[in-house]
């Protein structure tokens, strides 16, 4: 195996060189990089971050701990598509200007899908490396039994309001955060609600500002792509930038929160290990070990399913020569 420095010099050479053929095609106009875009900028970013948070702090996700970010990815490409298979019902977004090459299409879904969480968490470990909020302490919070069933009840509303009403789609981005949360802390799993109770928001914090800094430039690569997303009409909101209200991008703050918390519970299938430095084991009952094993089929079958449907149900516009 190689050692970290020699991971963390290959990483940056793929960083240059995913960088030269994304924005080099794209302002050059050549396919399928300019159609593309947002699958190459998302993982150049993510081995620069990754990269200088391993000089800031003499380690770092990618480069530390490959296997797992490996399955971070995975679990990446899983939770875009449950949301995915939610949108059917609430048509908050959809998909214009696909390749009509199925393998093309798919491999740039799969790695676009893939570097949603990577990015997002090199970046709030990018924040962390820089200070923001280190020092910050509030008044601890008292995790009570009633608190635990309050969140129960609120992830149970957020998930069933939307639903029910698909014009409130944005609030898709709250159920999963108040649903895991309780069971994280409950087993014992990293919690926000244990930062919280120990008076240290800081790792909320950070989340939701990397949530905020990695939805601008979501949304900027996808605006610079040939293949992307749009939005639902959204009622006027005051400025646009990229096509949503910026309001809205408050909503990519909360969907750091989320993430972080369905993570975190996804972990108790691989004994509460994750991407973080120091990520403890399980301090109570262990999952039976084949548990490792059986979420791949699982996230497999839920990404082809979210693909076939996406390309169903979801894709408005097709370019027949890609």
């Amino acid at each position: 195996m190689p050692d970290e420095e020699t991971k963390a010099k290959a990483a940056l050479y793929a960083a240059i060189f995913l960088t030269f053929l994304g924005y080099g095609g794209r302002f050059a106009g050549f396919e399928p990089f300019q159609n593309q875009f947002f699958a190459y900028a998302v993982w150049a970013y993510i081995l620069f971050a990754d990269n200088l948070v391993y000089r800031l702090s003499g380690s770092s996700p990618f480069i530390s701990r490959t296997l797992e970010m490996a399955v971070l990815a995975a679990w990446s490409v899983a939770l875009s598509g449950v949301l995915e298979l939610l949108n059917l019902r609430l048509g908050g977004w959809y998909y214009i200007h696909q390749p009509s090459t199925l393998s093309l299409r798919w491999a740039g879904r799969a790695f676009a899908w893939g570097g949603f969480l990577p990015s997002l968490f090199i970046t709030a470990e990018l924040l962390r490396c820089l200070g923001l909020f280190r020092n910050l302490k509030l008044p601890p919070l008292k995790v009570t039994p009633g608190l635990l069933k309050g969140f129960y009840a609120a992830g149970l509303l957020f998930t069933v309001l939307p639903l029910a009403r698909p014009a409130l789609w944005p609030l898709v981005w709250l159920p999963f955060l108040f649903l895991a949360e309780p069971l994280n802390y409950q087993l014992g799993l990293p919690s926000l609600l244990r930062e919280w109770e120990g008076g240290v928001p800081g790792k909320t914090l950070r989340l939701a500002a990397a949530g905020g800094v990695c939805g601008l430039l979501w949304s900027a690569w996808n605006s610079a792509s040939g293949a992307r997303w749009a939005y639902a009409p959204f009622a006027k909101a005051g400025p646009e930038l990229f096509g949503l209200p910026l309001p809205a991008y408050l909503v990519f703050a909360l969907f750091g929160l989320q993430a972080y918390s369905v993570c975190c519970l996804a972990s108790w299938f691989r004994g509460g290990r994750t991407w973080e430095e120091g990520a403890w084991e399980l301090p109570g009952r262990r999952p039976p070990p084949w548990t490792a094993y059986a979420i791949w089929p699982l996230i497999i079958i839920t990404s082809y399913i979210a693909f076939r449907l996406t390309d169903a149900y979801l894709v408005k516009l097709y370019i027949g020569w890609l």
